[in-house]
C-alpha cells in the first residue's frame, strides 16, 4: 500500500466511524435555537451528544446546502464548508454540531434543546465608536433607561466570550443577560444623546459616539441635550403620571390617564426579572420624573421618560412579577401580580390579539359579527395564560381597531414569546 493511500485512509477513518456511530444511534427529536432565529421544535434530532437537522431547517436560516457524496456542502455567513450527513428512517440530515464548529459558534445542550449562539469575542472602543464582533450574526435590540441614564444594547443570539480584564471605562458593562442574549450597558449621562438604532442582524456592530460620551461622567460640566429626531412630529398623546388604583396581597393595579382615547395598548418587556419597561408610540409623559412608591406592596419606584417619539415608563418591583396590560378608552391599565408558583409560563410575555374590532366587524352570519366573539374568547384565553404564570398584553380589550402593523409591533417591541391572534370564519 502506498504512503499516499495510507494517508487517505487515515483521513477517511474518523468520518467513517462518525457515520457508522450516527447510523447506529437512536434519533431523539430535539429543539434547536440558532442565534436570533425563532426556536424550532421540529426537523432536529439528538444523536448521542451531536445535533443533526434537516436541510429544510437549514434553508429556513438562509443556508445554501447541497449534497456532495457522503457530505453536505454548506454556504452561509460568507463561509463554505462540508459536514457529515446521516441517512436514517428515510431522512437526510446534516450535522449542526460540525457546522457550528466551522462557524466558530458557541454550542450547548440545555435539556433537549440545542443552542447555537454567536460567540462575541471582541468589545472595544475605537475611533469609530463602540465595536462589537461576533462569530455569526446576532440581532441588536436597543432601549434606554433612566435614573441613572443608561443605554442598553442587547445582542440576541449572542454568547459573551471576552477577556475578563476588558480594557473599557467603568461606565461600560458587558455580560450575559440570559442564556441566549449578551448585553452591553452604557451607564452615563450622555446615554440620552445617542440615537436608538433600528434592530439589525450583523457580525460586526459599530455604534458612533458623541464626544461627550467618551468623557468621564464626573468631569462633565456642560448641558447634555437629549437626542430627538427633528423629522418626528410632536406626539398626539400626552400621559399623566401612573396612579395606584388597587394594591393587594397578590398584586398591584396601575392606571395611566391619557388626553384622548387610545386605539392600541403599550408594549411591555422585561429589562430584568424585577424591572419592567412600558412604552407607547406617538406619546409623551407630561413630566419626566422618578418617584419611589413607599406605600405599594409590590412596586418600589417608577421612572417616566421620552425616547424619540415614545413615552417610556420603567417600573421597579420588589420581586419577579408577571403582568397584564390593556387599554380602556383613554386609560392604560397595568396589573403586576405574583405568578403562580407552579406556573409553567412564568417569565413569558404573550400577546393575545382579538381579531378585527372597531370599524372591522370581520365575518358576519345571522347578525353575529366575528369581532363580538373574538374578544370574549381572547379575554378567556388571557385569563388562562395568566393562570399559568404568563404576562399577557391584549392588543384590544374593547371595540377598537388597532392596525395590523400596530398589532405586530406590540409583540415585537415587547420581545413576546408568542403572538396569538383569534379569528373565526363565517
Amino acid at each position: 500500500m502506498t504512503r499516499l493511500m495510507k494517508r487517505w485512509i487515515a483521513c477517511l477513518a474518523p468520518w467513517m466511524v462518525l457515520a457508522c456511530a450516527a447510523t447506529a444511534a437512536k434519533l431523539d427529536p430535539a429543539s434547536v435555537q440558532f442565534t436570533y432565529n425563532t426556536p424550532s421544535t421540529t426537523d432536529a434530532y439528538k444523536v448521542g451528544d451531536q445535533c443533526y437537522i434537516t436541510p429544510k431547517l437549514a434553508k429556513s436560516w438562509d443556508w445554501n446546502v447541497s449534497v456532495r457524496g457522503d457530505e453536505m456542502q454548506v454556504a452561509t455567513e460568507g463561509r463554505l464548508f462540508r459536514v457529515p450527513i446521516l441517512r436514517e428512517d428515510g431522512m437526510l440530515l446534516l450535522s449542526l454540531t460540525d457546522s457550528a464548529r466551522f462557524l466558530g459558534a458557541s454550542t450547548e445542550w440545555d435539556g433537549n434543546t440545542y443552542r447555537v449562539l454567536g460567540r462575541i469575542r471582541n468589545v472595544e472602543l475605537t475611533e469609530k465608536g463602540l465595536v462589537v464582533d461576533s462569530t455569526i450574526k446576532v440581532k441588536t435590540n436597543f432601549f434606554r433607561l433612566s435614573a441613572p441614564d443608561r443605554l442598553v444594547i442587547d445582542f440576541v443570539g449572542g454568547k459573551m466570550d471576552v477577556n475578563e480584564n476588558l480594557e473599557i471605562p467603568a461606565w461600560w458593562r458587558v455580560g450575559q443577560f440570559n442564556n441566549s442574549t449578551a448585553r452591553v450597558v452604557f451607564e452615563h449621562p450622555a446615554a440620552v444623546a445617542i440615537p436608538i438604532i433600528k434592530p439589525e442582524e450583523t457580525r460586526q456592530f459599530i455604534l458612533s459616539l458623541p464626544a461627550v460620551a467618551r468623557q468621564n461622567p464626573n468631569n462633565i460640566t456642560g448641558t447634555i441635550v437629549p437626542v430627538r429626531d427633528p423629522n418626528l412630529p410632536e406626539p398626539s398623546i400626552y400621559l399623566n403620571a401612573p396612579q395606584v388604583e388597587n394594591d393587594y396581597n397578590a398584586g398591584t393595579l396601575l392606571t395611566i390617564q391619557a388626553n384622548k382615547n387610545l386605539v392600541e395598548p403599550p408594549a411591555i418587556q422585561y429589562v430584568s426579572p424585577t424591572q419592567l419597561q412600558i412604552s407607547l408610540p406617538d406619546a409623551s409623559f407630561k413630566e419626566s420624573v422618578t418617584k419611589e412608591f413607599g406605600d405599594s406592596r409590590w412596586i418600589t419606584a417608577y421612572m417616566t421618560s421620552i425616547d424619540g417619539n415614545r413615552a417610556v415608563l420603567t417600573l421597579q418591583t420588589k420581586r419577579a412579577m408577571a403582568f397584564s396590560a390593556s387599554t380602556s378608552g383613554s386609560q392604560i391599565r397595568i396589573r403586576v401580580f405574583v405568578p403562580p408558583s407552579a406556573g409553567k409560563l412564568a417569565g413569558k410575555v404573550i400577546v393575545v390579539d382579538a381579531g378585527h374590532g372597531g370599524k372591522d366587524s370581520g365575518a358576519n352570519y345571522g347578525g353575529v359579527t366575528e369581532k363580538s366573539l373574538t374578544l370574549p374568547i381572547s379575554q378567556a384565553l388571557r385569563d388562562a395564560l395568566v393562570g399559568a404564570g404568563a404576562s399577557v398584553i391584549m392588543t384590544r380589550d374593547g371595540d377598537t381597531y388597532p392596525s395590523l402593523g400596530a398589532r405586530a409591533n406590540i409583540a415585537n417591541r415587547s420581545n413576546a414569546a408568542a403572538f396569538i391572534s383569534v379569528h373565526i370564519n363565517s
